[in-house]
């Protein structure tokens, strides 16, 4: 009876994916992109290794899948979400993403994993971009 106590105790440490599914479309929708599964659809990117695209973050690309077989498909967004904290950044323009929405998804997260948002310190040098990142505020 004790060990049932404290599994229930114990608090998840890592979000699910279709949890970060959630924060990748609040995202995009911030980001003026409306995903409609026709012609811009969002895919996981963790499917090549059991670790991920990127260890400790689920990563998605959004694409423009194109309708003639004489133009390739256009990815628009390629975004990493923190496993630990939701922290979300696109990885091709090494832009970090605060908005009020994302912050209160973040914080349920956070409750739920037991993270701090001080927790995923390393992840401009986990996504590569040390040198280049830059801030996506809310008045964007």
């Amino acid at each position: 009876m004790a060990t049932s106590t404290l599994c229930a105790r114990e608090r998840v440490h890592e979000m699910e994916f279709d949890q970060a599914r959630q924060v990748v479309l609040i995202v995009a929708r911030y980001d003026n992109i409306t995903v409609d599964d026709r012609t811009i659809v969002m895919n996981s990117m963790d499917t090549r290794t059991d670790a991920g695209f990127i260890h400790g973050y689920y990563s998605f690309s959004i694409i423009r899948e194109s309708d003639s077989p004489a133009h390739a498909d256009e990815t628009i967004r390629m975004y990493a979400v923190s496993k630990k904290t939701a922290d979300t950044w696109e990885l091709n323009l090494c832009t970090h993403y605060s908005f009020p929405e994302l912050q209160k998804f973040q914080q349920d997260i956070m409750h739920k994993t037991g993270a701090s948002s001080g927790d995923d310190g390393n992840t401009r040098k986990a996504i590569g971009c040390v040198n280049q990142a830059q801030m996506k505020p809310a008045s964007e």
